[in-house]
């Protein structure tokens, strides 16, 4: 990985600095790092954006828990400067049936007896259960929350539950990507991640053994590890290259992000039919510049790829306007479809 690009550590809720410890003094010999402060803000999207705004150039982002769900809001912010992502004891999904609920009773513990009182309260189930009696453990970790406030409490629960639904965009991450859980982890269990690692192409799943939610500092020398093969990780754009075709790097995720995204809308069946009915109108819907807009509605394939479309994604196209195979790897080869038939398929 060059140099120049800057690690970013994204704590949790109630989280801050302290819990990468760690990870800051093993990571900091291979990159400079970066802690974010997520204490002031009301919304993921806002979150995002001041993170975003920590270092210039590329990042490798590495997000835990709220943290993560940052993280996946900063790449669909800003794909083209996210170049490895680490998810870490997190989730995906929108905000679930009564959970406003179950979480305003701990917004309500907090204002009327004290951070104590909700450290001690929310912090156990948050550790592996074997180890809510190890004060080594735990006792940083109720500092820690009792160093944040209510108010910032609040302001990160009502974050919460205005997220993004972070799901939809899964499949577009095209960089590097680190998925890590604990194994008894009781707030973001294992097949959620599964699930995650499973949308994100070229995701790496990790299991941290014997740790919760709390990895980074339960297992700090298994998550570091875990990080630091991440750093090595080979980009699933270019592992297992096909020769003689166009490489969907940095550079091209960056230019055909708005094409890809649009055509990535068309796996649900509402925008599909949107699609049908003004196609013009959905594609704008994606701010699509006139030349992507024209190799779209002209079902120009070649150029959709020069502009930078991803077959992988752009091939949703073909879901509402079908479209031989055969012209697509024509398209993919950067070949002319007759040329594609007799020198690739031997046909004559």
């Amino acid at each position: 990985m060059e140099t120049t690009v800057t690690i970013v550590l994204i704590p949790g809720l109630l989280c801050d600095a302290s819990i990468w410890t760690s990870q800051v003094a093993a990571l900091s010999q291979r990159a400079p790092v970066v802690v974010a402060d997520l204490s002031t803000q009301d919304s993921i999207t806002a979150m995002a954006r001041d993170t975003l705004a920590l270092a210039q150039g590329p990042l490798a982002v590495v997000g835990h828990s709220m943290g993560a769900r940052v993280a996946l809001e900063m790449v669909r912010l800003a794909p083209e400067r996210i170049e490895r992502l680490a998810l870490l004891d997190t989730g995906a999904h929108p905000r679930r049936d009564g959970e406003e609920a179950t979480r305003q009773v701990l917004v309500d513990l907090a204002r009327r007896e004290g951070m104590a009182a909700l450290a001690d309260r929310w912090l156990p189930p948050m550790v592996h259960e074997a180890r809510t009696g190890d004060a080594a453990l735990m006792e940083p970790l109720r500092e820690m929350v009792k160093r944040a406030t209510a108010d910032q409490h609040d302001r990160q629960i009502r974050a919460l539950l205005g997220r993004p639904n972070a799901r939809e965009h899964l499949s577009a991450i095209a960089c590097p990507t680190l998925v890590a859980v604990g194994r008894q982890d009781r707030w973001s269990p294992l097949a959620q991640h599964e699930e995650i690692a499973a949308a994100i192409p070229g995701a790496r799943l990790v299991i941290i053994e014997d740790s919760g939610h709390m990895s980074p500092v339960e297992q700090p020398d298994q998550v570091t590890a875990a990080l630091l093969a991440w750093l090595d990780m080979e980009s699933p754009m270019t592992a297992d290259r096909i020769p003689d075709t166009p490489l969907f790097d940095r550079e091209r995720q960056r230019r055909g992000y708005r094409i890809n995204k649009m055509a990535m809308g068309l796996s649900k069946p509402e925008n599909r039919e949107a699609f049908k009915a003004d196609e013009e109108a959905y594609l704008d819907r994606f701010s699509l510049t006139a030349d992507e807009k024209k190799a779209v509605m002209s079902r120009d394939w070649r150029e959709m790829v020069r502009l930078g479309g991803n077959l992988f994604f752009i091939l949703k196209i073909s879901a509402v306007d079908p479209v031989r195979i055969t012209e697509i790897g024509a398209h993919q080869a950067g070949m002319a479809h007759d040329a594609f038939l007799r020198d690739r398929l031997g046909k004559k």
